[in-house]
């Protein structure tokens, strides 16, 4: 039943995207573990301890992941219509290394985007769990700055993940 709703496995895909291209490592890259983990966790715990907040702007950020996402399903039905034109010009022997290479990453391409719009959802759902009140909890301070800087954290994650996507659909498009 829950096989149904189950994004686990969109969030594994999305990091083994970041994994060195023709690489056998098992683990991503160094670097894009900094970018994609470390700094956004560094940041987001920075922001949090020293109280920063975004209450006066949380309407607009939930009105922008929103937009984002919407925008990211149309990317994903673009992607897929390149990825059936790669399929149908599967017809070149000639070039059938590139047409691989191209099909590998326009499923790359894929995968980032549906983590993206995962993660969209994911965090028009934190940024609403900032406005439930915590006072009643013994340790409502701690509970509110865990939240804040997991929405920091998301926030993050999911600016340098559109930032991967639109990079790579510029390359893909770019070399037609």
């Amino acid at each position: 039943m829950l096989s149904r709703i189950n994004i686990f496995k969109i969030i594994v895909d999305h990091f083994n995207t970041l994994k060195v291209y023709k690489s056998e490592s098992k683990y991503i890259s160094f670097r894009d573990f900094l970018l994609f983990i470390g700094f956004p966790a560094l940041f987001a715990s920075f922001l949090s301890i020293k109280n920063y907040t975004f209450e006066s702007q949380l309407s607009n950020l939930i009105a922008g992941i929103s937009i984002f996402g919407g925008f990211l399903f149309n990317l994903l039905a673009i992607i897929y219509s390149q990825l059936e034109n790669i399929e149908n010009n599967n017809n070149n022997i000639e070039d059938k290394a590139l047409l691989e290479l191209k099909k590998q990453f326009v499923d790359e391409i894929h995968i980032n985007i549906s983590f993206c719009i995962v993660l969209s959802i994911i965090i028009v759902l934190t940024l609403l769990m900032t406005t439930i009140d915590f006072s009643c909890f013994l340790y409502s301070t701690v509970i509110t700055k865990i939240i804040v800087g997991l929405n920091y954290y998301l926030l993050l994650l999911f600016l340098f993940s559109l930032l991967m996507v639109i990079n790579r659909v510029y390359i893909l498009l770019k070399r037609k």
